[in-house]
């Protein structure tokens, strides 16, 4: 039965019509069953031996480009990602070694931010387990300090690998935006981006990539972007990959200036 579903649900998938109540419960499903990490892709994604292999760690945003980067990337590296929401970089720690794996990583390309600075009942408490409120009435899941210490943990993991590195700045919230604010969006970016600089770490400026531009790409009063926006996302994040997969040194400010809209 469970083969079953799985495979009826794939043939929606391939069909373009998966509603995404029903993809999030597939995603859902399909990482409570994978165990190995090669297998951990969006709906099983091809492994090339002979190509290296490219690890996307990101929440709902990355999900929407992941595919997009596949296909930019085809032939140059593998493109993986977990099935699941990545989430915080609460959730990240707790699940980071699962997700790498015995994997020999050539790029990591990481970001966590929108679900941490979204308001909740109560600070480190998973927004799915407890009541949501109004934004001026509640923490911040992970407050900015403890994404600051989150983040230092996560690199210094991720390190280990030995991968080459490339962390993605959070995007833009818009006004009315569910349980979240616009302007902690730049607050938990400059977070970020102290920590990267301190490690050395590229910096793929995705929010400057589609800030200007949100108002048309950016479903209203949702952080979620349509296909043009994931597009464009997906063009930044494959630009910001290849760059150290060629050994290049950190282009992300001149990738950044690149675009026009």
């Amino acid at each position: 039965m469970r083969k079953y579903i799985i495979s009826v649900l794939a043939v929606i998938v391939a069909c373009g019509g998966l509603a995404s109540s029903t993809q999030e419960a597939l995603t859902a499903y399909l990482n409570d069953e994978k165990e190995d990490n090669r297998s951990i892709a969006i709906f099983e994604a091809p492994v090339n031996p002979n190509l290296p292999s490219v690890l996307i760690i990101g929440d709902s945003i990355s999900i929407s480009y992941t595919l997009p980067v596949r296909h930019r990337l085809e032939g140059i590296a593998n493109v993986i990602r977990p099935v699941a929401n990545c989430e915080s970089t609460l959730t990240i720690l707790e699940k980071l070694d699962r997700w790498l794996g015995q994997t020999k990583w050539a790029v990591i390309h990481f970001n966590a931010g929108l679900h941490d600075l979204e308001h909740v009942q109560y600070e480190g408490v998973a927004p799915g387990k407890q009541v949501m409120v109004p934004v001026e009435k509640g923490p911040r899941w992970i407050s900015i300090d403890s994404y600051r210490s989150n983040l230092e943990k996560i690199v210094e993991r991720l390190e280990k690998t030995g991968a080459k590195l490339v962390f993605a700045t959070t995007t833009p919230v818009p006004v009315g935006a569910r349980s979240r604010v616009p302007q902690d969006v730049a607050r938990y970016n400059e977070a970020a981006r102290a920590v990267m600089r301190e490690h050395g770490v590229q910096i793929d400026d995705l929010n400057s990539a589609v800030v200007e531009s949100a108002y048309r790409f950016q479903k209203p009063q949702d952080v979620h972007f349509y296909q043009e926006g994931s597009a464009i996302l997906a063009d930044h994040v494959a630009a910001s990959i290849k760059a150290p997969l060629a050994g290049k040194p950190d282009s992300s400010k001149d990738l950044t200036n690149s675009w026009s809209f």
